[in-house]
């Protein structure tokens, strides 16, 4: 009796050793996929993005707002892309941290840039307080995403003929950016769903649903965080960074726009 409670369990243990290397490679097969997707997707987009404004038609053409409506999918689907990316990055953990002299409200308008279809297509009133008095030493490419993503979901939830409101501060070397929109919140069951990649938005559709994952991943590598919370008629979504303290003694790094076209020219410290 007791030597076949014996090889039940060394059954049962080779069962459990055999499922957890499965599960080992499944999570190694779904991490290559990921990364391949991404990439094979990433350069074409960045070559589509570069050449359609050439086929911007002038003022007063009748194809304009068909112009708009391609803009506007190419740069969702791009948002998208990005978030494939980033999350390759992450599930990898090939994930570098740069650090460079930055304006957020430049990221922030960089944001507003990506999704102006949008805006003006639910009449979205962006409204932005700056109580910065320096530039911030962060991750720029990090950080951008952060603030797209979260400026995305307040687009895309906000109610039409809204206000979304972006504040940024910083308070003893802590970097707050909040961003309030107008509308329901998450229609979840425990805050972190919305964390929670591929999780449904609060009205049941979504995109990837990668969006606030990223950027939640993301704050915490920058040793950061996200949280919102809800009253009655909005949403606000806080997203908290420190800053390194020893900024630059340098004129050359805060003497230029950091351009976002390609963030190859920011000024790496």
């Amino acid at each position: 009796m007791e030597k076949i409670h014996n090889d039940e369990i060394t059954f049962l243990s080779r069962k459990i050793l055999e499922l957890n290397k499965q599960l080992i490679e499944s999570e190694r097969a779904k991490s290559r996929f990921l990364s391949l997707i991404a990439n094979e997707l990433n350069n074409p987009m960045t070559a589509l993005l570069g050449m359609i404004p050439h086929l911007e038609p002038t003022v007063g053409d009748l194809r304009k707002e068909i112009y708009a409506l391609v803009m506007e999918e190419a740069l969702l689907l791009d948002s998208r892309i990005q978030n494939l990316v980033a999350a390759s990055e992450i599930e990898s953990g090939n994930i570098d941290i740069t650090s460079a002299l930055i304006s957020p409200k430049s990221l922030v308008d960089e944001a507003i840039e990506a999704f102006r279809y949008r805006i003006q297509s639910k009449n979205i009133t962006l409204n932005i307080t700056d109580k910065l008095r320096d530039k911030v030493v962060t991750d720029p490419k990090k950080l951008y995403l952060i603030i797209k993503n979260i400026l995305g979901n307040a687009c895309d939830y906000g109610d039409d003929d809204s206000i979304v409101a972006v504040t940024i501060e910083e308070k003893e070397s802590v970097l707050t950016i909040r961003i309030n929109n107008q509308g329901k919140g998450p229609n979840v069951e425990y805050k972190p769903q919305v964390f929670t990649r591929f999780a449904q938005g609060p009205e049941g559709n979504h995109g990837l649903g990668l969006g606030l994952s990223v950027a939640r991943e993301l704050s915490e590598r920058l040793s950061g965080g996200i949280d919102y919370s809800i009253d009655d008629t909005s949403v606000t979504f806080v997203i908290t960074l420190p800053l390194q303290k020893n900024l630059p003694d340098s004129d050359a790094c805060g003497s230029n726009e950091f351009l976002f076209e390609s963030f190859d020219d920011a000024i790496e410290l």
